[in-house]
């Protein structure tokens, strides 16, 4: 499940990394529910390389977790700091979205339970 979740989410975020920088209008809002600016695009890179290598076959289920672990706090985090400022710092210039908050809240608590599973649950 693991493994899965992983390559699922590298995935999708190699989409939305791709659609930040060929994006041309201000702002930049996929389907015009996404944040998809080139900052957050700048983010999402070692986060991406991260997940794809966390799915992938060779590496051990002990590093998928705590890839998952990792993601899973810096997207709860982004989400409660855009909950208290949309621009998060000034980092997002074209700011999160309400789908942009509720992404990251799910996604990031999703990454967080499958990141901190027991060794004894289904490998």
């Amino acid at each position: 499940m693991e493994k899965l979740f992983s390559s699922f989410l590298g995935s999708g975020l190699v989409v939305l990394t791709a659609a930040g920088f060929a994006e041309k209008e201000q702002p930049k809002h996929l389907f015009g529910l996404m944040n998809v600016d080139t900052h957050h695009s700048i983010l999402r890179i070692p986060l991406t390389l991260a997940l794809l290598y966390a799915g992938s076959k060779q590496a051990p289920l002990k590093n998928t977790r705590a890839v998952l672990t990792l993601v899973g706090v810096f997207y709860v985090t982004i989400g409660s700091v855009g909950c208290i400022d949309k621009k998060v710092g000034g980092i997002l210039p074209s700011k999160l979205t309400n789908f942009d908050l509720m992404y990251h809240f799910t996604v990031g608590t999703s990454a967080l339970w499958l990141g901190s599973r027991s060794g004894r649950m289904m490998k």
